[in-house]
C-alpha cells in the first residue's frame, strides 16, 4: 500500500465531496473534508502541529463564506505553505488561482485518475 498522506479536500458540493473523499480513502489516504473556505482555514489551525500536518490540499474555487482564491491569499500573505490544487470549471479562476500560488489546477469535471495522479506527484516530496 502507498504512503498514507493526510489530504484536506475543500468542496461544498456533497456529492463532488463525497467522490473524492472516498477515491483518496480507497487510496489509503487520510482525507479532512470541509465545505467552506472559512471552515478550512479553522481547520488548518488545528493541523499546524508537524504531527498531524496536512499534506495536499484539493481546494474548489466557488466555495461558500470565504471562496478558494481567498482561501490561496490568506495562506500566502500567512506563509502557511502546504501544496494546493485548485479545482473550478473556470478557466478563468483557475489561472487567478495559479498566479496567487497553486502547486496545481484541475479543471471541473475532472478525470478522477488525472487527479489521483497530481496528489501522487504532489505528495511524493512529503514522505515521513
Amino acid at each position: 500500500m502507498p504512503h498514507q498522506h493526510r489530504i484536506m479536500v475543500v468542496e461544498d458540493e456533497l456529492a463532488v465531496r463525497d467522490l473524492i473523499v472516498e477515491l483518496l480513502h480507497d487510496e489509503g489516504h487520510e482525507v479532512v473534508e470541509v465545505s467552506d473556505g472559512r471552515a478550512a482555514l479553522q481547520v488548518l489551525e488545528r493541523y499546524a502541529a508537524p504531527q498531524h500536518e496536512i499534506c495536499l490540499i484539493l481546494l474548489d474555487l466557488m466555495l461558500p463564506r470565504m471562496d478558494g482564491i481567498s482561501v490561496l491569499r490568506h495562506l500566502a500573505e500567512q506563509r502557511i505553505y502546504i501544496p494546493v490544487v485548485a479545482m473550478s470549471a473556470s478557466r478563468a479562476h483557475l489561472a487567478t488561482a495559479q498566479e496567487v500560488g497553486a502547486e496545481a489546477v484541475m479543471p471541473k469535471p475532472f478525470d478522477l485518475d488525472a487527479l489521483l495522479g497530481i496528489v501522487e506527484r504532489t505528495c511524493a516530496g512529503r514522505e515521513d
